[in-house]
């Protein structure tokens, strides 16, 4: 079987075939693009800084509702609120993270049962979708991803810094 001929007004063979050669190029370097794995994160605020959390681990977003303080809590434990019939620990990630926090008015509740666990933040963006980043063993990551700027909170060394190891389990 033979290639089909092209013709093309003007143009030799050896032009026609870099013409098509960079076509495959671009088609190739944008489809390669569009077939890299991505993660879908929730955007959230922390004193004017972006932040991300893979989606996966969230279970809700809500106001802040009544914080009921405890005595002599964990440095990053703010206290416990109502949730949905349930008490949820409300641990302030700012602290965690060593950010300012212009003042948490919503929680991020995760997807860990036993004990149940929300964070505070200032407020929440809504949700992007990123190219998926290599595993890091840091807790927060600078992800730059086109025009996109924000610290990805690891989930699993959140859970690692916030809870004793008999608790991360949950």
């Amino acid at each position: 079987m033979s290639a089909p001929l092209i013709l093309a007004d003007g143009l030799d063979a050896d032009a026609i075939a870099a013409i098509l050669a960079a076509r495959q190029r671009a088609v190739g370097s944008t489809r390669s693009l569009d077939d890299r794995p991505t993660e879908t994160l929730l955007v959230f605020d922390l004193g004017g800084v972006a932040h991300g959390l893979p989606i996966d681990c969230v279970r809700a977003v809500a106001p802040l509702p009544k914080v009921t303080r405890l005595p002599h809590p964990p440095a990053a434990l703010t206290g416990l609120v109502a949730w949905r019939g349930t008490v949820v620990n409300l641990f302030a990630l700012a602290e965690l993270l060593d950010r300012d926090a212009a003042g948490a008015t919503a929680m991020i509740v995760l997807r860990h049962d036993a004990p149940r666990i929300a964070l505070a933040v200032d407020a929440v963006s809504g949700v992007t979708t990123i190219a998926r980043q290599p595993a890091a063993s840091a807790l927060a990551t600078l992800v730059v991803d086109g025009d996109q700027r924000l610290t990805r909170i690891d989930p699993v060394m959140l859970i690692e810094r916030l809870l004793p190891a008999r608790l991360q389990e949950g």
